[in-house]
């Protein structure tokens, strides 16, 4: 009994100080949210900046000089995402690994490999003095605010007890180079295809996307290529919609504009909304949070959204390499390879690993660390020449008309864009943002001999060679990374176009009604009817299927709208598709399915290209010895997909539901970690698909990984009209109020104004901070 109450008591002190452990960190995580003072001194202003914050935290700033307005964009910027900036600086620059451990090593390796801060320098050298010094201030107001924390550290930094170092120009810079690598898909489309055709033979180029209908050069070794599963981002989800629409076809008499990245969703997210103004400017909409500018939004005279154009603006070159002298063939010559030292610093480690990455002129060899095959491969992009994009967003910010526009998306250079603009004037327009290499399309769909005289690029597309529009007749300009090249358009720019069913569906909507509303647009954006269901639809009607549990799953289907929601058609839907891909093409491509699928679907490839071929030889399975239709292999995926339904949902089929298997789960970059999950926000049923309009696209488990980033719709008629909505919530503190207050506005497609006028402000300000100058 002695025993039993000794036990007890020490149970009951090691409970209690896990609670008073538990009770301590919580009262130190919650007093590290940023202080709610009215009045802050600053060190570097020279007048006051004021700053309103309205309902949903969202912050406007008014300065009385550019300097000024830069300054308090970092200090604000760094008050409500420094996590987040400290983030994103450290996956641009690899040097993740120095706060994470092991864990960040391969994200290092990538970057490094792949001369991220190779480009972050040479575009450093590019700026001009006046950006320069507004990108200063900008650094000096975060590092103002840096200094200014004593012990409430944001609670990312407590937890993996380390500090910030001072923000730097070239940090700001950091974050379009990642934007880049994120939205180039060219180089891992050239491996994917090269893929397929090794695995698969000739055939597999009826599978391409249209227009890629030629073979790799016979130079390429195909027995030697086998570099294995394709190590690299997947950019299969990150799209975008935008469109404009002239006044010509408003209720208002004026343009509507309405853009929806598509990018990750995780929190805090990657938007921040923001409104900046100062006697030369005033701008407002959203931007990334280390970037002093606004990326999507408005100022007084215009407005302008943003998708990824998926223009080829990479190249892969197989190069013959002499290692013992460290030289590479170009053009009938031997070149010396440079080679540069990458130190990683791992935390927990004391000795840093280096890494050494051989450049040729253009660009790094991939091998081993990113691609592991015999022939050396490089890479060609455009990033690693610098450019002049830092600049080009500022005067995109400060333009007063269509020309103005034109000058500032003209420098705006990586990644490449799909503009879609608007003015107060009544104008539309689209550019083509981004250097884009002029070579012949054979040496750019796969890799290409690097050694011979036509893998050059002869130089770049002008302004005049690009499909840029200005006053379109039609009165409607949609962009949905579709292929954006007109009938008899002579230039390459690419053929890693996704399935145009977004842009058609748009343009659909947009044509029922001859004036379109602000409320017609939320509608548009939120619709979730699937193009590609419909054509599944066209093609099960033809089929008869002999299993009467086959049969009943195909006549829900057709008997179902086609879009994408709540419910079990959906579900039946969505699971027999990949099923379909899957048994139509795993055979072939064995090992390599999980990459190849990853690739086709999203693009008119693939399945897209042949399920209306009765007899087309993929649908044959290789192991089997009869010779298989796609009825049949229609068939057996309808069954193994109600398989699967019933081991995820069990028998009763009231309960199939795609939005919950669609289950979208906002995850922290540390909650991945069990200990860490308080920083999640919670998980959510999900409708929609990677097709619809609505976009929310899945991975192989179905749970949603990535959507529309935020949904903006700029009424040119009243700015103060116009509408904004992230994923969660502009604080990236996990216990601010506004950390998800956005969540229920953006899963049920409703938005907040995104206000413009002083008037329009204070109508919805919650409080305001006044940013003060030190006294000398």
């Amino acid at each position: 009994m002695k025993f039993k109450k000794i036990m007890k008591y020490v149970l009951l002190v090691v409970l209690l100080a896990v609670m008073g452990s538990a009770a301590g960190i919580y009262l130190l995580l919650r007093s590290s949210r940023p202080g709610e003072k009215a009045s802050l001194v600053m060190q570097g202003l020279q007048s006051e900046v004021l700053v309103t914050w309205d309902r949903w935290g969202v912050p406007y700033l008014r300065a009385q000089n550019e300097e000024d307005l830069f300054l308090a964009a970092g200090y604000i910027q760094a008050r409500e995402r420094l996590w987040q900036m400290e983030l994103l600086r450290r996956l641009a620059r690899g040097r993740l690994a120095e706060i994470v451990g092991e864990a960040g090593l391969p994200y290092d390796i990538r970057t490094r490999v792949l001369g991220l801060p190779v480009a972050i320098e040479r575009d450093f050298g590019k700026l001009p003095d006046k950006t320069r010094r507004l990108f200063m201030a900008y650094a000096s107001g975060v590092n103002t605010y840096i200094r200014q924390i004593k012990w409430n550290w944001p609670p990312e930094f407590i937890l993996l007890r380390f500090r910030p170092e001072p923000w730097t120009v070239e940090d700001s810079l950091s974050i379009k180079q990642l934007l880049a690598m994120n939205l180039a898909a060219d180089y891992t489309s050239e491996l994917a295809r090269i893929n397929l055709i090794r695995k698969a033979g000739p055939k597999a180029v009826e599978l391409l996307e249209p227009g890629v209908d030629f073979l790799p050069d016979p130079e390429v070794r195909l027995d030697v290529l086998n570099f294995g599963r394709i190590e690299s981002i997947d950019q299969s989800g990150l799209g975008s919609n935008n469109w404009v629409i002239s006044g010509a076809r408003t209720t208002t008499g004026l343009p509507l504009l309405t853009n929806d990245p598509h990018l990750a969703i995780n929190v805090p997210p990657i938007w921040l909304e923001m409104g900046l103004e100062c006697p030369e400017f005033k701008v407002v909409g959203e931007t990334i949070p280390g970037v002093p500018l606004v990326i999507i939004g408005h100022n007084q005279h215009l407005a302008w959204g943003i998708t990824s154009s998926y223009v080829d603006v990479q190249d892969l070159y197989i190069e013959k390499v002499e290692w013992d002298t460290k030289s590479y063939l170009r053009q009938g010559k031997w070149k010396p390879l440079t080679i540069r030292d990458e130190i990683i610093k791992i935390r927990g480690e004391k000795n840093p690993r280096t890494i050494k990455v051989n450049w040729t002129d253009e660009g790094p060899i991939l091998n081993p660390f990113i691609l592991n095959c015999e022939l050396p491969m490089s890479l060609r992009w455009t990033l690693y020449e610098g450019d002049r994009t830092a600049e080009g967003l500022e005067l995109i910010n400060r333009a007063n008309n269509w020309s103005e526009f034109c000058k500032g998306v003209e420098l705006f250079e990586n990644p490449s864009l799909n503009f879609v603009y608007a003015d107060v004037a009544g104008n539309i327009g689209y550019y083509l943002s981004g250097k884009i290499p002029v070579r012949k399309k054979e040496s750019a769909v796969y890799p290409y001999p690097g050694w011979r005289e036509d893998s050059a690029w002869t130089g770049y597309l002008t302004p005049e060679e690009k499909p840029n529009i200005y006053n379109p007749p039609s009165g409607l300009i949609v962009t949905a990374n579709n292929n954006i090249m007109p009938e008899g358009y002579n230039y390459y720019l690419g053929f890693d176009w996704i399935l145009p069913d977004r842009k058609d569906r748009i343009i659909e909507l947009l044509q029922t009604e001859e004036k379109n509303s602000l409320e017609k647009m939320m509608a548009i954006q939120n619709d979730v009817y699937s193009r590609r269901a419909a054509r599944l639809k066209q093609i099960l009607g033809q089929v008869k299927l002999i299993d009467p549990a086959a049969e009943e799953a195909k006549q829900i289907l057709l008997q179902w709208s086609g879009e994408i929601k709540v419910g079990l058609a959906s579900a039946i839907y969505e699971v027999f598709w990949n099923k379909l891909e899957e048994l139509t093409f795993s055979d072939e491509f064995s090992f390599y399915f999980p990459d190849l699928a990853r690739y086709l679907k999203p693009r008119p490839a693939g399945l897209e290209k042949i399920l209306d071929q009765q007899d087309a030889t993929w649908f044959d399975r290789l192991e089997t010895p009869d010779r298989e239709t796609r009825d049949q292999i229609i068939e057996k995926a309808m069954l193994e997909s109600l398989k699967e339904l019933t081991t995820i949902f069990g028998k009763n089929r009231e309960k199939w539901d795609w939005a919950r298997l669609h289950r979208l789960n906002y995850q922290h970059p540390l909650g991945q970690k069990w200990y860490f999950g308080f920083l999640n926000g919670g998980g959510y049923p999900m409708i929609g698909d990677s097709d619809t309009v609505r976009a929310s696209i899945a991975a192989r488990d179905y749970q949603t990984v990535a959507g529309a980033s935020c949904r903006l719709i700029i009424d040119l008629s009243d700015f103060d009209r116009s509408l904004s909505v992230l994923t969660s919530g502009e604080n990236g503190h996990f216990l601010s109020p506004h950390y998800q207050d956005q969540i229920s506005l953006y899963l049920n497609g409703l938005y907040h104004p995104l206000n413009f006028s002083s008037g329009a402000i204070n109508e919805v300000k919650e409080k305001i901070t006044r940013l003060i100058p030190k006294s000398e």
